[in-house]
């Protein structure tokens, strides 16, 4: 008896592609969003994977991360919309006092410099921070040029160091910053 025929979309290529890709989704998600919103994030990328294929020639995992682009962007103006409701919602309660360690501090002061970077940059920064993508794959996820993803991968990065120092003007751990690099 004959297999059936094999066609793109079915659940093994998806299957794979989840294999092969899901932690990469879950990791640019999780970069942009709570663990709970991250994880239905990747949930409805492979959803869409389930229903169609990459196009010819494009990098699955590139693709995928395309697809989580658009998605995230979906759940940020949810959230947005969500919390708004809340807010006219509810009477602000005081907030508990957050744990201070180091660590914990640091990492509140990188995702506050994030926040701060424009929608352009935080989805550059997550992409970045999400998977070792090459130019290539960058430039795919993004839906622009290889040269113009480097000329946004360069601004992000510089406005990101900007806006980390700015939440953090003693450096870190009480020190000044380190100076940039120079070429000579």
């Amino acid at each position: 008896m004959d297999a059936p025929p094999h066609h793109p979309g079915d659940d093994s290529d998806v299957g794979e592609l989840f294999e092969r890709h899901a932690r990469m989704v879950y990791r640019y998600a999780r970069a942009r969003l709570d663990q709970e919103d991250a994880e239905d994030v990747v949930s409805e990328v492979f959803v869409v994977a389930a229903r169609r294929t990459p196009p010819a020639g494009l990098d699955p995992a590139a693709w995928l991360l395309g697809v989580a682009r658009n998605v995230v962007a979906n759940q940020v103006r949810s959230l947005r919309r969500r919390r708004a409701l809340v807010a006219r919602a509810e009477l602000t309660a005081p907030r508990s006092d957050p744990d201070h360690a180091p660590w914990l501090v640091r990492l509140d002061a990188l995702r506050a410099a994030v926040a701060a970077l424009s929608a352009r940059d935080q989805e550059v920064v997550s992409m970045l921070a999400a998977a070792p993508l090459t130019p290539e794959q960058l430039a795919a996820a993004l839906g622009c040029s290889p040269r113009a993803a480097a000329v946004r991968v360069h601004r992000a990065r510089q406005r990101l160091r900007s806006a980390l120092a700015a939440t953090e003007p003693d450096g870190p751990t009480g020190t000044t910053p380190r100076p940039e690099r120079t070429s000579s």
